[in-house]
Order: C-alpha cells, then sequence, then structure tokens
C-alpha cells in the first residue's frame, strides 16, 4: 500500500471534536481542521507504529510496550 492509499486509523471526528474543544475561547468554538491535516496525522501514525515495531524487534520482544514509543 502506498502513503497516498494508506488507511485511515484516526477516527477523524474525534480528532476534530478534541482540537475544536482544546482550541476553544469565550470568543469562538474554536479551530477547524483540513482533510490534509487529518492525512498527515495519520502518516505520522504510521511512521510511530513502524519505529515501534523496529525498536520491540530489535529489542527482541514480542509485545510492543509504552517505551517503544
Amino acid at each position: 500500500m502506498t502513503e497516498n492509499a494508506r488507511e485511515m486509523l484516526l477516527v477523524q471526528s474525534k480528532v476534530r471534536d478534541e482540537i475544536r474543544k482544546r482550541s476553544a475561547t469565550d470568543k469562538d468554538q474554536g479551530l477547524r481542521v483540513s482533510d490534509e491535516f487529518l492525512n498527515a496525522l495519520n502518516d505520522e501514525l504510521y511512521t510511530l507504529i513502524e519505529k515501534s515495531i523496529a525498536r520491540c524487534n530489535d529489542n527482541k520482544r514480542k509485545t510492543l510496550s509504552k517505551a517503544d514509543v
């Protein structure tokens, strides 16, 4: 699967809601989130997963742990 065709691992509505909630002020409802941002965040998640798997394998373990993140 190419990077452009990667399956979305994120729940987009949850990410959008969290960003709006954290960025909201008394004057506005918070930041909006573009699809491009969500795709970039999803790519970062894939990269983090790949690095975590490599670290786990390098340490000859079979279980991913907090330390691998």
